[in-house]
């Protein structure tokens, strides 16, 4: 035999013996045990119980046993092991995922299902902690009630609720919920809550939404729903009260008109269009708008929140633009800057996620080509997405439209001259027109709006975009037909999410679509079915998504401006009061327009400005520690290490009260003369202990405005001191008497000279001179753990560091003149984050926000687990049926599946894992496009000043340059 001939041959036996190693293992699965099932048939329900014995290899280690279906018409099959006392479950908190650390002795196990159809079946018996099948088991499922024994029916409910429990520990997703609530009370079982659902939009703040306006702008739209909607206010008997004797907020507006003093801003042209009442966004160039989209998607949401992690797409931007029949492919490839010269967006409410309406203006430069254009895309949306076309007459101008029944096409438009009008609402439409035809108030009239422009004047150089949100819309969005019409809204919405599960779970049940009549009739909406408070009928469409014809469907819910309203309950009108006494109890002065000027390009700058500021709200502390007009806040003393700098302006009302006024400095005597009005704390780059959410530098700046002494700001820097590379820097008036100063200042705020005796004591002593210098050092001993403080002055500052390095580098620095230049602002405070500057805390920065990944991710695990898992939906339709549920869909935010693990029978991230088992990477994809921003910047600084017009801040968000350096 020939050498060539050898070779192909041992190579086909070498596969051939590997096929027949696959085919050995596949041979080793344990052949189909015979078994009788117990059956229990309601109807064209069926119920079966199997009581088995496992093989006696598989009981020696932790079991979690996993059914998985290999034959037959049998669904909602769950298996738990018995103990042998009571031949009962023994359930523990230990049963999800592989987590059970107790070794199973039992050789027991019970297996429960469902089915419609009889005849044979087939199951495998899985452990989630053990690799193929423990065991495998044939039945005949029969025709007839072959036991009449009740029990099964129970029994079976009762495994279901804990393998819901399971996948959902903690009860948060709306179908646990439904199902306990509606469900389980049919078969006799307790509801399983343990979680409890928020419908308050509210967020606590950051540090960063704090020094950027975020969170003055969300305590001033007071977005949160009223409390307590009630699910059957249609239902409700008592006599309803008027909605003209509900009064909102009583707060005058500023005198506009006199602020005004006969000065005229220019005003962007198509605020000549818009009404007073509604949200005005301003884009100079059409491209602008794509850019800060762009932008906006890679930040993870709001430019004025910290970069956001998020795992739940609601598709906002493509549901709108889809809707309008305005794609962002049609704006910039075939309309641009060549068709168009300005555009604004503009709407009567802020809800884009639950529904709204939106109205796109464009001012033209080629009326004749858009018209084509967007024709040409309602024939499209007529061809393939099941919108009628249709051409109608509002204020004497021609209208063309393209809708659908469940309004994902809802486009009315109209073309006057060298203005178009595109709007998902026909009543939006008909306002823009009857502004336009001088027949209703347009903003550019409103006196606001007039006022604003002198505070941001119009200005190509300084703008891109401008936002404004005018006195009358904020006082429609707080007033009684808004807040009650919203919040009855929502409830319809919650009550469609409980529709869409009851038929989740009756398609489940029956295989087949149910109808409202079948839903209600049978029990799946509970004994009191949820009513709209509209009246509307609930219904299922043949896509067997639930609507209402009034508040249409969940995500893309009737606008506010289009419901009709006359009357409410009187709960709601209490409730409604209530809120109108703790809103006035918060704005005693004046109303408040918001107003955001935002410049893009390489280096992006928001401005925002709020007039005036509420009492009560998060910055007070702020306001109290700066006082309440602006001073000088400056950029100085800074080492090319700093990651992040926290500067303010100390009002001297604040130094009188906290510091100069404090005992321990009065009883010392000690002299203070030399102690200017600025103060900074300065983290450097380091490896960290510790980490703290950014709340927590909220809570601190607040407690320094509320506090009378100075040991918030204390804490605060000691914390940080243990933490990180730390300095704090005070301006100083006379650099000779604060260096003198010194170890007197560390006496009287500390605790007394040292003493072996004491838990916590302090001694201060000097160093060597550093540059003709004198250095301190204090030390602070609690037990048998010291921390040193070394301070020095350095030019106009007092430096009080962590570290000796610190102190001497922004010696070396003033000797050659690096420290000399500064930039001074005039503000109340200010936040610098120095992201070049992350050196050593890149990894710890890095993993902090991977779980922050992770932490989103999961937050889909429970439903993404009931899905799958109990309800035995494939993996490749989850996101789909779960934007049909939830209106949003879910995904993993680094790019992990959502799948049922065979080996354990767990619903896992492929990237994440699940709670019980959790994984992530160890460091961010780089080449994705939010880690691409986040590694383009070069600082991002925020910073704020109280004026007499109210809240002003400005935000610079500065990108890498091969130009740009930072000393």
């Amino acid at each position: 035999m020939s050498r060539r001939l050898v070779v192909p041959l041992l190579a086909a036996l070498l596969v051939v013996a590997a096929l027949g190693a696959v085919a050995a293992v596949k041979i080793s699965a344990p052949p189909a045990v015979t078994v009788v099932p117990e059956i229990y048939r309601n109807g064209d329900e069926g119920y079966f119980r199997i009581v088995t014995k496992l093989p006696k290899s598989s009981t020696k280690q932790p079991l979690l046993l996993t059914p998985r279906v290999e034959d037959g018409d049998i669904f909602l099959v769950t298996a738990n092991l018995l103990t042998p006392a009571k031949g009962r479950h023994n359930h523990t908190d230990a049963d999800e995922a592989g987590q059970a650390g107790l070794e199973q002795t039992e050789e027991m196990i019970t297996v429960t299902g469902r089915y419609l159809k009889p005849g044979p079946a087939q199951l495998a018996i899985q452990s989630r902690t053990a690799k193929g099948d423990l065991l495998r088991l044939a039945f005949t499922l029969p025709d007839a009630d072959a036991t009449g024994d009740a029990t099964i029916r129970s029994e079976w409910a009762k495994q279901y609720q804990w393998s819901l429990w399971r996948s959902d520990p903690e009860g948060d997703d709306a179908y646990s919920q439904y199902w306990n609530l509606a469900i389980a009370p049919r078969y006799g079982l307790e509801a399983q809550l343990p979680g409890s659902r928020n419908r308050s939009r509210r967020e606590s703040p950051d540090l960063y939404s704090v020094f950027t306006g975020a969170a003055a702008i969300q305590e001033t739209l007071q977005l949160e729903l009223l409390n307590g909607a009630n699910s059957r206010v249609a239902a409700s008997r008592e006599q309803p009260v008027s909605l003209v004797g509900l009064q909102g907020p009583q707060i005058k507006s500023h005198p506009f008109r006199e602020m005004l003093k006969g000065r005229s801003p220019a005003l962007p042209l198509l605020a000549s269009s818009i009404p007073d009442d509604q949200y005005a966004v301003f884009f100079n160039d059409i491209n602008k708008q794509i850019e800060l989209a762009d932008l906006m998607d890679e930040w993870g949401g709001n430019l004025l929140r910290q970069v956001e992690s998020s795992a739940q797409d609601f598709k906002v931007r493509e549901k709108v633009s889809r809707q309008l029949c305005l794609e962002n492919s049609l704006l910039t490839r075939m309309f641009g800057d060549r068709v168009v010269a300005d555009m604004a967006i503009t709407g009567s409410d802020p809800f884009l996620k639950e529904g709204t309406a939106v109205t796109v203006l464009f001012s033209l430069k080629d009326a004749g080509r858009f018209r084509k254009q967007l024709e040409k895309q309602y024939a499209e949306a007529a061809r393939s997405r099941g919108a009628v076309r249709s051409v109608s007459e509002l204020h004497g101008r021609s209208v063309m439209a393209a809708v659908s029944a469940d309004r994902r096409v809802s486009s009315y438009a109209a073309i006057i001259k060298n203005l178009a009008v595109v709007s998902t609402s026909q009543a939006v439409l008909e306002r823009v027109l009857a502004v336009e035809a001088r027949q209703a108030p347009a903003l550019a009239q409103a006196d606001d709006f007039r006022y604003m422009r002198t505070i941001f004047p119009q200005d190509a150089r300084e703008e891109d975009i401008f936002i404004y949100l005018s006195d009358a819309h904020i006082r429609n969005l707080v007033g009684p037909r808004w807040k009650i019409a919203e919040a009855r809204r929502m409830q319809c919405s919650a009550n469609m999410g409980l529709i869409a599960n009851a038929r989740l779970w009756f398609k489940t049940e029956k295989r087949r679509e149910p109808t409202m009549v079948e839903l209600v009739a049978g029990g799946y909406l509970g004994k009191n079915p949820p009513v709209c408070p509209e009246h509307g009928a609930y219904a299922i469409d043949k896509q067997g998504e639930v609507y209402c014809p009034v508040h249409n469907r969940p995500g893309r819910l009737t606008p506010l401006n289009e419901l009709k309203l006359a009357a409410v309950t009187p709960e709601e009108a209490a409730q409604y009061k209530g809120f109108v006494e703790n809103y006035n109890r918060y704005w005693t002065q004046f109303f408040d327009p918001i107003g955001i000027r935002v410049k893009l390009g390489r280096n992006i700058r928001i401005q925002t400005c709020i007039l005036p500021l509420i009492e009560n709200s998060w910055y007070d502390g702020l306001a109290a520690f700066s006082g309440r007009k602006p001073g000088v806040v400056t950029d100085s003393a800074l080492l090319p290490r700093t990651v992040l700098s926290l500067r303010g302006h100390m009002a001297q009302e604040w130094l009188e009260k906290s510091l100069l006024g404090n005992k321990r400095v009065y009883r010392n005597n000690l002299q203070l003369d030399w102690l200017g009005n600025e103060v900074a704390i300065n983290l450097c780059d380091g490896q960290i202990l510790f980490s703290a959410d950014g709340r927590a530098a909220g809570l601190l700046g607040r407690e320094v405005g509320r506090s009378s002494s100075i040991e918030p700001l204390v804490i605060g820097y000691l914390a940080s001191a243990i933490n990180l590379p730390t300095y704090l820097t005070v301006k100083v008036n006379d650099s000779k008497k604060a260096e003198k100063s010194i170890p007197e200042l560390f006496r009287a705020i500390g605790p007394r000279e040292y003493n072996s005796r004491d838990e916590l004591s302090l001694e201060t002593y000097s160093l060597e001179n550093h540059r003709g210098k004198p250095v301190y050092v204090a030390n602070f001993t609690l037990f048998v753990v010291k921390l040193r403080l070394y301070a020095a002055v350095v030019d106009d500052r007092l430096v009080i560091a962590s570290r000796r390095d610190i102190v001497t580098d922004l010696l070396d620095a003033s000797a050659k003149g690096a420290a000399t230049k500064v930039v001074k602002h005039e503000g109340n405070m200010e936040l610098s984050v120095y992201r070049s500057a992350f050196k050593q805390l890149e990894e710890a920065s890095s993993i902090g926000y991977q779980e922050d990944l992770r932490h989103a991710c999961q937050k889909n695990l429970p439903l993404a687990a009931i899905l799958m898992r109990n309800l035995g939906l494939p993996p490749d339709s989850f996101a789909s049926t779960a934007e049909a549920l939830r209106g949003y869909q879910p995904y993993c935010p680094s790019g992990g599946a959502y799948r049922l693990d065979e080996a354990s029978g767990a619903v896992v991230c492929s990237v994440h894992g699940n709670r019980y088992h959790p994984k992530q990477p160890a460091f961010s994809d780089q080449s994705s496009a939010t880690m691409r921003l986040i590694n383009s910047l070069e600082r991002v600084n925020a910073r704020l000043a109280f004026t007499p017009e109210g809240l002003m801040t400005t935000v610079d968000i500065q990108r890498k340059s091969n130009s740009i350096s930072r000393r």
